[in-house]
């Protein structure tokens, strides 16, 4: 019979654990999932730079990440609560039996201990989520001392150390806040329960001694006031758990409410964008500063970019040029002016429908550790991708790759190999130019070809122009040599339209165009700079 009791209780013991685990992980995948769901959700990225959502990415990294701080695991540490509270109960009536004032002493010794223990818990999460900003930094200096990225300018400017040492001092900081001083109150509870479970089993041998108390019962109060010592500190475990779980639903609520106004569905147009645009793109009194300054980047800036034809914008750095970009793609929205797209206010289109129209390739395109095939067609509607790769002029690249299509471009994967910046760039234009082989009409292309030389760029932005006849395309660059090949070029200064015209039309004008052109051209010349 106790035998069977014992397989009973073990197989109870073994299934709770098991579905308290598969609960904990359902909680927080659904967490993630809506985590997710509400950083994904506004169209553009202000979001990104605010505090509030660099919480919510955080508190969703301790969520999903750190064992210790899952809400998941709430489903078990709230059963070991209870359990640890049970036994404690179970065992101040058992010595009642003994001495009543004992059995009350332990209770009160235990209730006093376990509420120390959950004030310390609550302060010790508030100093875990107050220092969020502080686990970012040594999170940061960690990836610049073991990744890749950084790893090159690190080591030759002698840097470990540094890194390793701001690592180091950050967590210091952060400890000193986390580790404070428990005070007086913790001390004397667990003194005075220590005092009571000591005491009672002194008082439990001397009376068994004088045989007022019988082996059997001896043996068994004994026993309960170290069970209850150890439902005691299960409890506590359980208690500092729980704590940290439910702190961190509250941090994920906290900064849940904080980002939802940005993911207003209120935000978003809803007139479809279908062969847009059709006359002209145009930019009317724009003027726009990013989140946390008020320099704006773009001063009452005044463009128009008639459909079908291919326009340059150059200036120096900062001069607003991938800022027009973002703009154009509704990342970001202007602080005031409005950006039209055939007489359409951007912001009253579908955002999804309107960026299905553009084909963007940035100066530092996206690297998905993927196949190569995944990093060409990019979540599009499936076709053939080998078009748009011979056209940009990255089929060697692909035939190069060890497995071709479905070699992984990643050398942290088994079997995957990690490309140059050059071919980067060529397969991040053949993305673009397989979005408008799937019906992208304005071709936006900021700079891609940084990492090849001025006569590969130049032959490869006139092939491009070749192939993209027709559509509307936005060439940046720094090479004269390329821009030149466009039918309007736009020089931007502060923010600002100083020049506009054709190639010809601005050397003409001996302007800021004109000067910059000669400038650069001397180089080549091997002339004076």
């Amino acid at each position: 019979m106790v035998g069977a009791c014992l397989l009973l209780q073990w197989v109870g013991g073994a299934l709770q654990r098991a579905a308290a685990t598969a609960l904990g992980e359902r909680v927080d995948a659904l967490l993630q999932h809506e985590l997710m769901k509400a950083v994904a959700a506004p169209s553009g990225v202000r979001h990104l730079e605010d505090p509030a959502t660099a919480a919510l990415v955080e508190v969703g990294r301790d969520t999903l990440r750190a064992d210790w701080a899952r809400p998941g695991r709430l489903a078990s540490t709230i059963g070991g609560l209870a359990t640890g509270r049970i036994i404690l109960v179970a065992s101040g009536i058992i010595l009642a039996g003994f001495h009543w004032w004992l059995g009350a002493g332990l209770l009160v010794a235990g209730v006093w201990a376990a509420y120390e223990d959950r004030v310390a818990s609550r302060t010790e999460a508030g100093h875990h989520y107050g220092a969020t900003e502080s686990a970012r930094r040594m999170r940061y200096f960690n990836d610049l001392g073991t990744t890749p990225p950084a790893a090159k300018e690190i080591r030759l400017f002698g840097l470990p150390a540094f890194v390793v040492g701001r690592h180091g001092e950050t967590w210091a900081a952060t400890m000193q806040r986390v580790l404070t001083p428990a005070g007086r109150r913790p001390l004397v509870a667990t003194a005075f329960l220590g005092v009571v479970v000591l005491g009672g089993i002194v008082l439990v041998v001397r009376e068994a001694m004088a045989g007022h108390i019988a082996a059997g019962p001896t043996a068994t109060y004994v026993q309960t006031f170290l069970v209850a010592l150890g439902g005691i500190q299960q409890s506590s475990w359980s208690g500092l758990q729980t704590e940290l779980a439910l702190a961190t639903l509250d941090r994920y609520d906290e900064a849940m409410r904080a980002i939802a106004p940005t993911a207003a569905p209120a935000d978003r147009g809803s007139q479809p964008a279908t062969g847009m645009p059709q006359r002209e793109i145009a930019f009317q009194n724009v003027s726009f500063s990013y989140p946390g300054t008020s320099r704006e980047v773009l001063s009452d800036l005044d463009l128009v970019i008639p459909a079908g034809q291919s326009l340059a914008v150059v200036g120096a750095n900062g001069a607003g040029k991938t800022s027009l970009v973002k703009l154009l793609c509704g990342l970001y929205e202007p602080n005031r002016g409005s950006v039209l797209i055939d007489g359409v206010e951007l912001q009253d289109l579908d955002t999804d429908d309107w960026r299905r129209r553009l084909a963007v390739v940035f100066q530092q395109p996206v690297r998905l550790p993927m196949s190569a095939y995944s990093n060409v067609r990019f979540g599009r509607d499936d076709a053939d991708v080998e078009i748009a790769v011979e056209r940009a002029g990255a089929k060697s690249v692909v035939e190069a790759l060890p497995n071709d299509w479905d070699t992984v471009l990643s050398a942290e994967f088994d079997g995957g190999v990690e490309l140059s910046g050059g071919e980067w760039q060529r397969l991040g234009l053949a993305r673009a130019l397989y979005a408008v082989q799937q019906g992208a009409s304005v071709l936006v292309l900021d700079e891609p070809a940084a990492h090849l030389d001025a006569r590969s760029e130049a032959e490869l932005y006139r092939r491009f122009l070749d192939l993209t006849a027709g559509l509307t395309t936005i060439l940046i660059s720094h090479r004269f040599s390329t821009v030149r090949q466009a039918s309007s070029i736009v020089v931007l200064d502060e923010g600002r339209v100083i020049e506009q015209g054709s190639h010809d039309e601005l050397l003409q004008r001996d302007g800021t165009y004109a000067h910059l052109f000669r400038l650069q051209a001397a180089r080549f010349d091997g002339g004076p700079e």
